[in-house]
């Protein structure tokens, strides 16, 4: 006997089958449809002369031949044509009568066949995902450990920043093909050549490696975790930039702290980063559907943020944003402190229009002393790690406001949009591939980072447990409190559902606002680029007079 699973199995591929083909049904009923109208009026025409009485009306010679192709059950249409042509007519009917069943069964069967193999493929891409997943699992990574109160050596156990494509295929035995079709089947992974993180190489030197990321999703532009801190670590670049959304990952649950993501887009051509949020950058994509759902994720992000620092102020205090970005300018230096609102001469004067600092810093006056502090613990932290850089090694310096670096932010900079240095604090640590990628002991500059910060910013709060999980205990990929690992671990079909939902709720709140937070009209009028943008040969404009 046929199981309920199997039943519901077999339903399902038939209305599947059905949905697939009710397109090209509907078209080959209408076409047989029509034809048959034209040919029931050609009928009456020529039976109408012959035998008045019977086809005394078109509409009879139309009954007549839809009844054929039931069998005319209730002899609505006992009559028959007596002509040589209506004759022909009938015979045409009937072949058509034949095909009114035959076409739409063959596109059922077509379609059904195809549903089968879907589910195949799709069982097959299921089973795929778990072998690919499972090579990213939460481990102790052996060079990264700590002495902990009681003395008793203790390994941070984190994802994979990454795994190549070659030992992937040796570890799951798939074939390129297969394991190409998985990963874009996968959500939560994507592909990165390591050749974009060579400092210090030129271009044509760079050697290509494909490798294979994996990171933690749980809304439609990434991920969001809240763990109720007033320290939030921010990787608004991770889609772009390897290994920072990895390490700010790290960074976060070392310290406690909330974690916000940038991972996701629904442009493959995206130039839009959610660290300096510019019109011109998003007129750069001509697609208004992909433009409206960048910019909904945009705002969605800049949201989930906003949460946060409201929180903070309800409890009466200041909330802390930290981003996480990568360079390959590191000179002699791996990791720089960046939160001035100046141009590259440092002064301390507000270079940003709109808004009303202290002075040109987007951490608060009264915080000053804090991150002075923060930078100095870290500092000394780093000064005893060293990096192994093309089998050289050499220590690992911070530095603060590097001006010869970075330039000066200005409004359409995320730190600015949060109000850093107005209601709220925000500073940017930039880390040089070779410690957040290249090195071995990335995650103890990670740990000695989320020390520092939480000595200065929440040296009373306790580290949650569902965070002390991401990193001292086993497991299949990430770990936080919401739904006891499973928020990451869920089939990818789920991952793509809760990113679909994700954007329709994204767009319907915050289709009324622009980048600014301000009130927009037509969408598309709104973000049409301007007439110079609008005359362009081979991407340089030209003035027409």
């Amino acid at each position: 006997m046929m199981s309920k699973n199997v039943q519901l199995n077999s339903f399902s591929l038939f209305f599947r089958a059905f949905g697939k083909t009710k397109h090209e049904m509907g078209v080959s009923v209408q076409v047989l449809v029509v034809i048959t109208f034209a040919l029931s009026i050609i009928l009456y025409v020529v039976e109408h002369i012959a035998q008045p009485e019977v086809y005394h009306s078109i509409w009879d010679s139309v009954l007549w031949s839809f009844m054929q192709y039931i069998g005319d059950p209730g002899n609505f249409a006992d009559f028959q044509p007596i002509t040589i042509a209506g004759r022909i007519i009938a015979a045409i009917i009937g072949i058509i009568g034949i095909a009114i069943f035959a076409v739409p069964a063959g596109l059922i069967g077509s379609g059904f066949m195809d549903a089968i193999a879907e589910n195949k493929k799709e069982r097959e891409m299921e089973e795929a995902s778990v072998v690919l997943h499972k090579r990213f699992r939460r481990t102790a990574q052996s060079s990264s450990w700590y002495l902990n109160e009681e003395g008793l050596k203790r390994c941070y156990k984190f994802v994979d920043r990454y795994q190549s494509m070659v030992y992937l295929q040796i570890k799951t035995g798939m074939s390129t093909e297969r394991l190409m079709e998985t990963i874009q089947y996968c959500p939560d992974f994507r592909l990165a050549n390591m050749a974009s993180t060579q400092s210090g190489v030129a271009q044509n030197e760079r050697i290509d490696r494909l490798v294979v990321v994996n990171f933690p999703l749980n809304t439609e532009y990434g991920c969001c975790l809240d763990r109720g801190s007033n320290v939030t670590i921010v990787a608004p670049a991770a889609l772009s930039e390897m290994a920072t959304g990895n390490a700010a990952f790290s960074l976060a649950a070392m310290g406690g702290f909330n974690y916000v993501s940038r991972e996701l887009t629904p442009n493959p051509e995206d130039s839009f980063g959610f660290y300096t949020m510019s019109k011109d950058s998003l007129d750069l994509m001509g697609d208004y559907d992909k433009k409206e759902d960048v910019e909904s994720q945009a705002l969605h992000f800049m949201h989930d943020l906003a949460q946060f620092k409201q929180r903070s102020e309800d409890r009466g205090e200041k909330h802390w944003f930290i981003f996480i970005l990568s360079t390959t300018k590191t000179k002699d230096c791996q990791v720089h402190f960046w939160r001035l609102a100046t141009d590259k001469k440092k002064e301390m004067a507000n270079r940003i229009t709109g808004k009303t600092r202290e002075y040109g810093s987007t951490v608060l006056l009264e915080d000053e002393e804090k991150l002075q502090q923060i930078f100095l613990d870290v500092q000394s932290a780093l000064s005893q790690r060293t990096v192994t850089v093309r089998e050289a090694e050499q220590g690992i310096v911070a530095q603060i406001d590097n001006c010869d670096l970075w330039k000066g932010l200005n409004t359409s900079n995320i730190m600015c949009r949060l109000g850093g240095g107005i209601d709220s604090n925000a500073l940017t640590i930039r880390f040089g591939y070779e410690v957040i990628l290249a090195s071995n002991s990335h995650l103890l500059v990670m740990k000695d980072i989320a020390d520092a910060i939480k000595r200065q910013i929440e040296p009373d709060r306790e580290i949650p447990e569902e965070a002390k999980r991401c990193y001292l205990e086993d497991g299949d990929g990430f770990a936080d409190k919401y739904g006891e690992e499973k928020i990451f671990l869920r089939s990818p079909q789920a991952l793509k559902e809760m990113i679909r939902k994700g954007n329709e709720y994204a767009r319907e709140k915050f289709e009324h606002l622009d980048l600014e937070g301000k009130a927009q009209g037509d969408y598309a009028e709104h973000h049409r680029p301007s007439f110079w943008k609008r005359v362009t040969v081979s991407n340089r404009a030209f003035i027409i007079l």
